[in-house]
């Protein structure tokens, strides 16, 4: 670990301080943020800095006086730093041996414990009160000093590998001891065992939840790495009788987690949310960023009150709970599209939970690489935004009467406000909330009018795939016709699948199927560019920018109406993704039928995107329009030029806080400032939209800016309108994460990333995710009974595993069904089990030592291994598995009868089926005549039921 970074807790909004500590170059910096310029960055000032000259293992800031900071060295030195003035408090030890300081904790009566390695006959853990007075002389390396004594001294010839306090009570202390267990010590008690003790190996990185210190944790970092949950009420008590050796290994746990990090890392740094309940952060030495939500499981009423009567009221709380791992989601990163995994310098080497509320969910403060700060987030399950309480401003005087009348009518009338209708029931907004919110309103209401409105939420899959919602597309936009997120969503994926199939997005062999705005903007292809080049002859430093030019001009794009650019097939082919009109002729074939349809709002801002205000004005007066659209027309034609007219601005918003359609708004927005950043601030806009006049009127940065933080902003909050700007990439799993955790519905999200894994979607950890995700939607899908649909789903699934050139990305699913030999139990079919590396879809040849169905044969099938008959249909008396006597008379003598043959019915009849009660064997035909007059078995002196 070369950097550290801890965050004060005494912090305030207004006041943000942290540690800045550089282990390698030896030097501490107390810092102040100064700005947050966006929830991604911040800067700082430096207050005071140390610098300290000389090598150390560990380090701890006092939680009490910030400008304390102590330091442990490989000597064993341990020296208290002023870090405002410099001057140093040494703590020497009696020993004259030199051995490493491994831990250090101060705890919040000022009071600090120092872990040290091991030497015979001499004490690992020593408490101090740096503040007391020198008493005696210290010599080592020659020369005398005065330090204090230790006031306790604790783990004698034992190492300790870290340590750390109670806050609520401060002389509790838990120190993990090397290789074996973890302790706890009371100050109080002066005999010098431990209280309670933890036998285990995970003793590392102690770290304790300060919003319920009953818990804490600790981790094996290397070698089969896990973490555990303890809690300071279940520990076995120390027997000095037992030593080191009492207890078993990893006993005694509330919650044990396998973080499934690869071979050969390391877990770098655990440490609990101050701020969220239950958040524990994990950290890697190769980057991985994770945070665990340890819950509470639920205990019932009756136990409760049981425990109280019986020992006494209260008593519940202070008795053990079982835990368990709620949500597993790993930290985002400010720094899309380029990946982590590509740039090593922009993993984190360290970080701290930030204390400072925060409305976008948990925050951390991290060191990367190259040394530079971030912040990280994890998005809430489900983002609320705070309510604005301000009293909303009466409109001052104006001149611009009509707006105010128009304001009248729309309100009297609505004759525009749409209504956004999601799972059978039906909102019309009054407030200014964006399409996300209004969404997440509706599908997650704060309370439900009864238990059978739950119940029916929670049964909108099933219901969905009992009305086919698969694999397809179009069919699926008709399914989910009331939501309009997940029907623009299919429908982006419909027009990605139709060019995917047609192949037009093949360039020199590279598939550049599915991208998203995001990644053509950027020219970064990220992870998938390996599986994009895989059937490409191109090298892997292949230059993007210039195939996404490329590929613009073999889709021969038209120019179309923006800004000055340099990235004009970019732009084009983002607009092409979106799925924009690509012509004003067809702009105005568009816009005609959106009149026709009396949708004049949606045209004219279709008009407007387009800069063609003369076609706008037209659409809001055509085909019978209302006197709300009337006076939205005057307010395009008479829209201030030049200078802004803050009587006019004003105007124009306090009408549109009183509308409901967001095209309405996105018109208002456009002509109150006459500005396109007015328009896209305007979320009540669907994002697609927004994301297509961001492409055709922003300048180049101002839109790298608007793409990055908008598609972290859609990666965070779970809004799967972001797949416009996405793509199916790496980049959507995480927003499919944050969609699922949100909204539960593993359904969608597993249905729409079929499309790209594994065909652009492979590395191991994204592929364990997916793979996590689907073998749950089949479980569902079992659970309900639904084999049949489950079975389509795994072969349409396959189908949709190939390459752009056809191969195939999956292996085949083994036979799970298979005819035996009554005598051997060797399989009748012979067919030899393929090699690991041959994949679905290619040919195989097995040899049986004889032809089954051959002329020698034809009495019925028979078992290669012991030449012994398949049994006889119970019906007919014929071997089963023989052709039919009349069955080749019958196809020579009627072609029909022969094509009818073929038919999957037909080819069932000739199916054979077994009693699982008897186990006596029928052509299925003759199985099903026969049990449609009878209930027995149809051989003789066999009285079994078989119908039943």
């Amino acid at each position: 670990m070369e950097t550290a970074i801890r965050w004060a807790p005494a912090s305030t909004p207004d006041d943000q301080r942290f540690l800045y500590v550089d282990i390698k170059g030896q030097e501490f910096k107390h810092c102040k943020v100064t700005s947050r310029p966006d929830k991604f960055t911040l800067t700082y000032d430096v207050l005071s800095a140390f610098s300290h000259g000389s090598e150390f293992r560990s380090f701890d800031w006092c939680p009490t006086e910030e400008n304390l900071v102590a330091v442990g060295h490989a000597s064993g030195d341990v020296v208290v730093a002023h870090l405002d003035t410099g001057a140093l408090i040494p703590l020497a030890l009696p020993s004259k041996v030199q051995r490493a300081c491994h831990g250090l904790a101060w705890n919040s009566s000022g009071l600090l414990a120092a872990g040290l390695d091991k030497f015979r006959g001499d004490y690992c853990l020593n408490i101090w009160d740096p503040h007391q007075r020198p008493v005696r002389m210290a010599s080592r390396g020659g020369s005398e000093r005065q330090v204090p004594d230790p006031l306790r001294r604790y783990a004698n010839g034992e190492p300790v590998a870290s340590v750390r306090f109670f806050n609520d009570q401060p002389s509790l202390l838990i120190a993990g001891m090397k290789g074996h267990s973890v302790r706890l010590y009371d100050l109080r008690e002066s005999h010098g065992n431990p209280s309670l003790q933890f036998s285990t190996r995970c003793v590392h990185e102690l770290t304790v939840n300060r919003l319920d210190e009953n818990y804490f944790a600790s981790c094996a970092p290397f070698d089969n790495a896990s973490i555990c949950i303890w809690d300071r009420r279940s520990g076995s008590r120390y027997s000095t009788a037992a030593g080191t050796s009492s207890g078993t290994i990893d006993a005694g746990h509330v919650l044990e987690i396998r973080p499934g990090i690869a071979s050969g890392s390391t877990i770098r740094s655990l440490r609990f949310s101050q701020t969220q309940r239950g958040r524990l952060g994990m950290l890697t030495d190769r980057g991985i960023f994770r945070a665990y939500h340890i819950a509470k499981d639920h205990s019932p009423d009756e136990l409760r009150a049981a425990l109280e009567k019986t020992v006494g009221r209260g008593s519940s709380k202070h008795y053990p709970e079982q835990l368990y791992t709620k949500t597993v989601r790993d930290f985002q990163t400010s720094f899309p599209p380029k990946t982590r995994s590509e740039d090593s310098s922009q993993r984190v080497s360290a970080f701290d939970f930030m204390t400072t509320d925060s409305f976008d969910g948990l925050e951390a403060i991290t060191i990367l690489n190259d040394r530079n700060v971030a912040v990280y987030s994890l998005p809430l399950g489900s983002s609320l935004q705070p309510k604005d309480r301000r009293q909303r401003r009466p409109p001052k005087k104006s001149k611009i009467t009509h707006l105010e009348k128009w304001s009248v009518v729309w309100k009297e009338g609505k004759p525009m406000a749409r209504q956004e209708k999601t799972m059978g029931r039906t909102q019309c907004g009054t407030g200014i909330i964006s399409s996300r919110q209004r969404r997440e309103k509706l599908l997650l209401p704060e309370k439900l009018a009864n238990v059978q409105d739950a119940l029916t939420l929670m049964t909108i899959p099933r219901l969905r795939l009992r009305e086919g919602y698969t694999l397809n597309p179009e069919r699926n936009q008709n399914i989910v016709s009331d939501d309009t997120a997940l029907q623009d969503l299919w429908a982006w994926i419909e027009r990605a699948h139709t060019r995917a199939s047609d192949g037009s997005m093949i360039i020199h062999g590279v598939d550049m199927n599915y991208l998203g705005v995001q990644s053509i903007w950027s020219g970064n292809l990220g992870l998938s560019l390996e599986n994009r080049l895989a059937s490409s002859d191109l090298d892997d430093d292949v230059d993007v920018p210039k195939l996404i030019e490329q590929l613009a001009k073999k889709l021969d794009l038209q120019e179309t109406k923006m800004c000055d650019t340099d990235f004009m097939p970019q732009r084009q082919l983002c607009l092409y993704i979106c799925g924009a009109i690509a012509s004003v002729d067809d702009l105005e074939g568009v816009v005609t039928q959106l009149v026709e349809e009396r949708q004049h709002t949606q045209a004219a801002a279709f008009a407007l995107f387009h800069d063609e205000t003369e076609l706008a004005y037209k659409a809001l007066r055509n085909n019978r329009p209302t006197q709300a659209h009337k006076l939205l027309a005057m307010a395009i034609a008479g829209a201030p030029r030049g200078d802004p007219n803050f009587d006019w601005e004003e105007a124009c918003a306090e009408i549109a806080k009183e509308l409901t359609d967001p095209f309405a708004k996105a018109i208002l927005a456009l002509v109150s400032k006459g500005s396109w950043e007015s328009v896209l601030r305007e979320t009540t806009l669907p994002l697609r939209y927004r994301v297509e006049v961001a492409v055709r009127w922003l300048p180049d940065d101002q839109l790298t800016t608007y793409i990055r933080d908008t598609s972290m902003e859609a990666v965070q909050q779970g809004d799967i309108e972001g797949a416009v700007l996405t793509g199916l990439d790496h980049a959507a799993m995480d927003l499919f994460q944050s969609y699922i955790n949100k909204f539960n519905d593993i359904q969608t999200a597993v249905l729409v990333m079929n499309y790209a894994v594994p065909r652009l979607v492979s590395d191991a950890f994204n592929a364990n995710r997916f793979h996590a995700w689907r073998e749950t939607y089949r479980q569902q899908m079992n659970s309900w009974k639904m084999h049949l649909h489950r079975a389509k789903f795994d072969v349409d699934s396959r189908n949709l595993a190939v390459s752009w050139d056809g191969r195939k990305l999956t292996r085949s699913q083994p036979q799970q069904v298979s005819l035996v030999c009554n005598y051997c139990t060797r399989p009748l079919s012979q067919q030899e089990e393929r090699p690991d590396h041959q994949l679905a879809g290619a040919e195989s040849t097995h040899h049986t030592p004889n032809n089954p169905l051959g002329s020698a044969q034809m009495g019925g099938t028979v078992c290669p291994k012991c030449g012994r008959h398949m049994p006889r249909c119970g019906v007919c008396s014929l071997w089963l598995g023989s052709p039919h006597p009349l069955s080749r008379a019958a196809i020579a003598d009627d072609s029909k009868k022969g094509e009818e043959a073929h038919r999957p019915e037909e080819m069932l009849k000739r199916f054979v089926v077994f009693c699982i009660k008897c186990n006596h064997g029928y052509h299925a035909d003759h199985a099903k005549v026969w049990f449609s007059r009878h209930k027995s078995c149809p051989v003789s002196e066999c009285g079994c039921i078989c119908e039943g």
